[in-house]
């Protein structure tokens, strides 16, 4: 009973992986979208455009787990910077070529915006140095 268990991480990067986590699911989706309409309209737009997202779900996944393992935050930072432009590019052309607010553009660059914001707190850098 005296040994010491499993490192546990801080709250403050359970938040961070949680948000991410969702992050992901949110990239998955238009991701999978672009390529199948990519593949089955021949765009070569839609193609890259849905890789796109895909590989930003996948640096937002690994980066998660490295992360919440300790190893180190910088690829979820990174990611959750990209994830910031493309949801704001996301909001800009809602608002220009529809001319209303997209409210799901709105939630995911709060959680866009939040994941960058965690993965810059004292205790979530000192945990994955």
């Amino acid at each position: 009973m005296g040994g010491t268990g499993p490192r546990r991480p801080p709250p403050t990067v359970v938040a961070a992986v949680a948000l991410a986590g969702l992050q992901a699911v949110f990239c998955l989706l238009p991701g999978l979208n672009g390529l199948s309409l990519g593949l089955a309209a021949g765009s070569v737009a839609g193609f890259v455009i849905g890789g796109l997202y895909l590989v930003l779900s996948a640096a937002t996944v690994l980066g998660s787990v490295r992360l919440y393992r300790g190893i180190d935050g910088r690829l979820l930072a990174y990611a959750g910077i990209a994830l910031v432009a493309v949801w704001l590019v996301n909001l800009v052309l809602a608002i220009a070529l529809a001319g209303t607010v997209d409210v799901l553009s709105v939630l995911l660059l709060g959680l866009a915006v939040g994941v960058v914001v965690l993965t810059r707190k004292p205790e979530v850098r000192a945990w994955a140095a």
